[in-house]
């Protein structure tokens, strides 16, 4: 992978506490739990690295690293996420 991409996710694991390998094989087992097809993880942890940002630009994760990823509220991001987004354009 790209470096850009392992900087994030370096970023990522740093804030809860773990490593940058303990986060992958986290996400991996999550991912398997989860019932995804993990033929392209490589690709699978590009779009984790992005979604992080994207929920940064968002205001549902915030920008200062000092704030762990674990405290914050997933369920509630999601469901943000899923809901239909006013103004967009169709």
């Amino acid at each position: 992978m790209e470096h850009y991409f392992w900087h994030i996710l370096e970023e990522i694991a740093t804030r809860d506490g773990m490593n940058t390998a303990q986060l992958i094989t986290r996400l991996y087992h999550e991912s398997i739990d989860a019932g995804h097809d993990l033929g392209n993880f490589t690709s699978f942890l590009r779009v984790c690295a992005l979604r992080y940002q994207a929920l940064q630009l968002t205001g549902d994760i915030p920008t200062q690293h000092g704030v762990p990823i674990a405290t914050l509220d997933a369920e509630g991001i999601l469901a943000r996420e899923s809901r239909p987004k006013r103004n967009q354009m169709h």
